[in-house]
């Protein structure tokens, strides 16, 4: 009876110690990520800001990383989507095919965004999704033309029908730095109604 309850024990604190380190290992991927994203902008070989752009940069600042902002959504392929002309920060137009829509639970409010790919689509880019949306920080605490998330089809893995979102990598367009650039802006569909304090900041 004892050992039973030793082995019980030592199950319970192994099965601990496996969820900590998942725990602390997705926390290094994003400390890591965002790092890498810092000195991306930061380092001469690398960065997509001019000198005289370079001169005011004051770095990229991130909301502080939180678990409340990697949510688990339901992925919903869109079969035949349409090519959306995206306006851009340049007044120009880029093109971005439907591919799915995501659908989760943020705030206890449920929320959709639609997932696109870049149009036509090159080959050595197939597998890469983009999930460009717009929340209630913008203009305030993030950047006012919307920020970006960066997918692929690989996410999906083997539940096709699920995808995990982690609003702590998303990012801002290089217009939010630069003038010399040509974003696609977030369409209108894909407007939250909740704040994302997550991923990068943006303060003038």
């Amino acid at each position: 009876m004892m050992s039973r309850i030793i082995i019980a024990i030592i199950t319970t604190i192994i099965l601990m110690s496996c969820q900590t380190t998942k725990k602390n290992f997705d926390l290094v991927a994003i400390q890591k990520y965002q790092t890498e994203l810092a000195t991306f902008y930061t380092d001469p070989k690398t960065t997509p800001l001019v000198d005289e752009e370079n001169t005011n940069f004051k770095g990229i600042t991130f909301f502080p990383i939180s678990e409340k902002y990697i949510v688990k959504a339901k992925f919903t392929s869109i079969k035949d989507g349409k090519v959306i002309p995206f306006p851009t920060s340049a007044k120009k137009i880029k093109n971005y095919k439907e591919y799915g829509t995501v659908t989760f639970i943020l705030d206890d409010i449920e929320q959709t965004l639609t997932i696109y790919q870049s149009y036509p689509i090159m080959e050595k880019y197939e597998d890469s999704l983009f999930l460009p949306f717009m929340d209630e920080t913008n203009g305030v605490t993030s950047y006012g033309g919307g920020r970006y998330l960066d997918l692929s089809t690989r996410d999906l893995g083997r539940k096709v029908n699920e995808i995990i979102l982690d609003f702590n990598q998303v990012y801002n367009p290089y217009c939010a730095y630069s003038k010399h650039y040509n974003c696609p802006i977030p369409p209108a569909n894909n407007v939250l109604d909740v704040e994302i304090n997550a991923g990068v900041s943006y303060h003038k």
